[in-house]
């Protein structure tokens, strides 16, 4: 399987998982791979619920369930409040990011 490939399943994936699953309280989700390790990351605006983690790992879940064995997940689920640079640790594959602006009107991401 090619970087692109593996990009775009991850995309794909990824975007089925987020649909009806995605909290409001949900900032950004970043994803990255390392040889046949996927890493998600998962950044909630506010104190991260249970049915919030269960959302997020059902998206991981998905993400994962479309590559072959033995392809693994690492989640990340963190808590970083708005304003906060969503840029921070963000994995280089941008997946989500809810619409934010910064007192001066420039987006954070």
């Amino acid at each position: 399987m090619t970087d692109a490939d593996i990009r775009l399943n991850i995309l794909i994936f990824a975007q089925r998982g987020l649909l009806f699953a995605a909290p409001p309280s949900l900032r950004a989700m970043t994803c990255g791979w390392s040889g046949t390790n996927v890493r998600v990351r998962f950044v909630f605006d506010g104190p991260i619920s249970e049915d919030d983690e269960e959302s997020a790992r059902m998206v991981g879940t998905e993400i994962v369930a479309g590559f072959p064995s033995p392809w693994t997940l690492t989640e990340e689920i963190v808590q970083l409040d708005h304003p906060g640079d969503l840029r921070s640790d963000a994995l280089p594959l941008w997946v989500y990011a809810r619409k934010e602006t910064t007192t001066e009107g420039l987006p954070i991401y």
